[in-house]
């Protein structure tokens, strides 16, 4: 999006491109709350110290992939949990007792919005969040989209720059998320409750004609570019966590990889 361009045109450009934001100068500063702080590990002990900072392993085995792209694939899902079923839980309880006191957003995303509450409102899921970006899922994601990130040191630049809890509900609340395009460079999501408690749901992208579906504590994570929704939930309430990832440094490189894949 051009630097001159008016409010009017770059609103009539992110509709007419399916993306949900553009805002990538804006990410500067919104990435700044989940980057691990020296306060996360405050009252643990060395040994947890250690631990927490330590990357998975992670390998080829760890999940699926489809859309293939050249040498490699731009979606991804876990084949165990990313986040224990007692950490799934304990995110939804923070974010319903907020929503209980200040209500749940609808209007933080312009073109394509969500019944979501911002993560960085949540101080003990964004404690927990930093320290799982740094050992679990930055690993996971780096290994996922290795036959396209830069080489060298670059693939260790991914960061959060957004994220918030959503909720789907099929009785009087927000049911589907109508097919888009996120402004970041990979995005992902979590389930935040049992597949059991829900009909319908998933991940939908244009190129399967088809819904991804995970169960509670897995993600599921794909380029930010290509066409995806949320797929409708019939019954029940569904909890999910998305992110926005970007690449620091590489806005070029950003740009030209999102550009490559928005059509597939």
């Amino acid at each position: 999006v051009g630097a001159f361009m008016t409010g009017v045109q770059k609103t009539r450009l992110e509709t007419s491109l399916n993306v949900s934001e553009i805002h990538i100068p804006g990410y500067r500063e919104s990435k700044l709350p989940f980057i691990l702080q020296d306060e996360d590990l405050v009252g643990e002990s060395s040994e947890n110290v250690l631990t927490a900072l330590k990357e998975d392993s992670i390998t080829s085995d760890d999940y699926t992939s489809q859309i293939p792209c050249e040498s490699g694939h731009l979606l991804h899902k876990t084949k165990n949990q990313v986040f224990t079923s007692e950490e799934c839980r304990a995110i939804v309880d923070e974010a319903e007792r907020l929503a209980a006191e200040m209500g749940w957003t609808t209007n933080r995303h312009g073109n394509y919005p969500t019944t979501d509450i911002p993560l960085v409102e949540l101080p003990n899921t964004m404690k927990f969040l930093r320290k799982s970006l740094v050992q679990t899922i930055y690993p996971l994601l780096r290994a996922q989209f290795a036959d396209f990130l830069p080489p060298g040191e670059a693939p260790y630049n991914l960061r959060v720059a957004d994220g918030f809890i959503v909720k789907y509900d099929a009785e009087g609340g927000q049911a589907e998320l109508k097919p888009h395009r996120d402004g970041s460079v990979l995005s992902f999501n979590i389930a935040l409750n049992p597949a059991n408690e829900f009909e319908g749901g998933g991940t939908w992208f244009d190129s399967l004609g088809d819904a991804v579906k995970i169960d509670e504590g897995e993600m599921v994570s794909h380029a930010s570019g290509v066409l995806h929704g949320g797929h409708a939930i019939t019954t029940g309430k569904r909890y999910i966590v998305v992110a926005f990832v970007i690449l620091e440094g590489y806005d070029s490189w950003s740009m030209r990889f999102y550009n490559n894949v928005r059509n597939l």
